[in-house]
């Protein structure tokens, strides 16, 4: 007998347990989800009324900005369809859309991450060292330039014994070539040692260059006349511009290949 008092105590016992759980279950509310024709037919009767929606109403829960956006483009269209013409029907939908702008937002386009835009940044070595051997070429051919006009002179006036204009200007020349081949070398290889080598060679060249624009013209013995061994004054001034222009890009870019 007890046996049987037992069973059924655990019989009501779990019907008990059992109905408890489905009154908890259905005491939370369930959580409605609107479909495009619900929402569809909300918007419709949101244009028609004139009620400016600016919360998703339960007829559009649940949806994803694209379905939104797809339920208020036919409830447009459907408030618009009983008009004639398209220019009628485009303005009733372009006066009608305030109505149901809330719903409407930017879909983000899938599989596309956002781009950040580049920053400016300052120049890599890379283009510094392009840049500097493009000053570097431009100096060399205004030298070059003034070379021929000082040997053209040269000869027509006659040589003047002893004198440093023929050494100071070859020397010149010459250092600068070597710098702008190690300078070439240095961006074909990459190596930060030729890029220095390069820029210690400018040094001299600066110094020769300044004597070369400072130095007094000799006269020359036959004709007791001073000779010509300077270019003129516009070329030789944007040959130092270039040359300080060389000089400063040069000695950036060293630094940061280093």
């Amino acid at each position: 007998m007890s046996t049987c008092v037992s069973r059924v105590s655990r019989a009501v016992t779990g019907v008990v347990l059992a109905g408890v759980v489905l009154a908890g279950c259905s005491g939370q509310p369930a959580v409605p989800r609107g479909s495009v024709a619900s929402c569809t037919q909300f918007g419709i009767r949101a244009i028609r009324r004139h009620v400016t929606v600016t919360t998703v109403p339960a007829a559009c829960q649940g949806l994803s900005q694209v379905e939104l956006n797809v339920a208020v483009g036919r409830a447009l269209r459907t408030a618009a369809a009983g008009a004639r013409g398209k220019v009628r029907q485009r303005e009733l939908i372009a006066r009608d859309s305030p109505y149901l702008a809330g719903l409407i937002h930017a879909a983000p386009a899938p599989g596309r991450p956002a781009v950040a835009a580049p920053g400016s940044g300052p120049p890599s070595p890379a283009a510094l060292g392009l840049a500097a051997l493009a000053a570097w070429l431009v100096t060399v051919g205004l030298g070059l330039s003034m070379m021929a006009r000082w040997i053209t002179r040269t000869r027509r006036h006659g040589t003047p014994p002893g004198g440093r204009g023929p050494v100071l200007n070859f020397t010149h020349l010459g250092l600068a070539l070597t710098g702008l081949l190690g300078w070439i070398s240095y961006l074909v290889t990459g190596l930060t040692g030729l890029a220095w080598a390069a820029c210690g060679l400018l040094l001299p060249v600066t110094g020769l260059g300044m004597t070369l624009v400072f130095l007094a013209p000799a006269r020359s013995p036959v004709r007791d006349q001073v000779t010509p061994r300077r270019g003129p004054a516009l070329v030789i001034a944007a040959h130092i511009t270039a040359a300080s222009l060389t000089i400063l890009l040069a000695v950036l870019a060293a630094i940061g290949s280093g």
